[in-house]
């Protein structure tokens, strides 16, 4: 059986669409766009992914309690790379960031920015993927040692962004603080073997409130995520 990653991809999509009607009870509901391909129907349709089963970050009874740190795995930089540009077209802007001894004092470090939003026909032919960066961007950064994690913002949005740690949205975000979860974590998977990559991972980013997950569906390399407050 071919793998649908290999059918025009908004029509793989599409068909897949509200496929996942099952929810975790701790998870927020997916609510995809109109003519928009939901986040289920991306993991699926192009990753083979699972929406709660291949989840790594899962929302537990206190979103505190939701790893979203990482760490470097192997030697040079890792790499941070958006993937799906979904969302508001206005600049999107992504980087890594070192939290701070309390949420809401995190160090932020720009890497790219783009002013991009995948259309139609864009998923049709699978033409600009990745959507076209900024002058100045990069996707590549040497954090060293330091425990760190993602955050995306868009330029339309002037609410401090959103972060792979919830407790980060909370502290930082008034628009958002009462539904911080907005980073889905996933292994990353060759859509052409299916096979996981080591050390990358797939993020499925929401910076609004509609809970779609993939305002900006992004990829990350060389990096291990961190599964407990204890740094292990």
């Amino acid at each position: 059986m071919p793998r649908l990653r290999c059918l025009p991809p908004l029509v793989a999509l599409l068909a897949l669409a509200g496929s996942a009607a099952a929810q975790s009870p701790n998870q927020p509901r997916i609510t995809p766009g109109p003519n928009e391909p939901d986040w289920v129907a991306i993991l699926k349709g192009i990753y083979g992914l699972d929406m709660f089963d291949d989840l790594l970050n899962p929302l537990e009874t206190t979103a505190d309690a939701t790893p979203g740190l990482f760490r470097k795995a192997g030697d040079g930089p890792i790499s941070y790379t958006p993937i799906l540009a979904l969302g508001l077209v206005t600049v999107n802007r992504g980087g890594i960031y070192v939290p701070g001894a309390e949420p809401g004092q995190p160090t932020k470090r720009e890497l790219w920015a783009y002013e991009f939003k995948h259309e139609g026909r864009d998923l049709e032919r699978w033409e600009n993927i990745p959507p076209p960066l900024l002058d100045g961007s990069t996707v590549s950064i040497d954090p060293g040692d330091r425990v760190f994690g993602f955050w995306l913002s868009n330029d339309g949005l002037e609410d401090g962004g959103v972060f792979t740690q919830p407790a980060e949205v909370r502290a930082i975000n008034d628009r958002l603080a009462e539904q911080p979860y907005k980073a889905m974590i996933y292994p990353y998977v060759d859509p052409e073997t299916g096979e996981k990559v080591p050390n990358s991972y797939l993020i499925g980013w929401e910076y609004s409130t509609n809970d779609d997950f993939q305002d900006v569906v992004c990829r990350v390399d060389n990096v291990v995520l961190i599964e407990n407050e204890n740094g292990k």
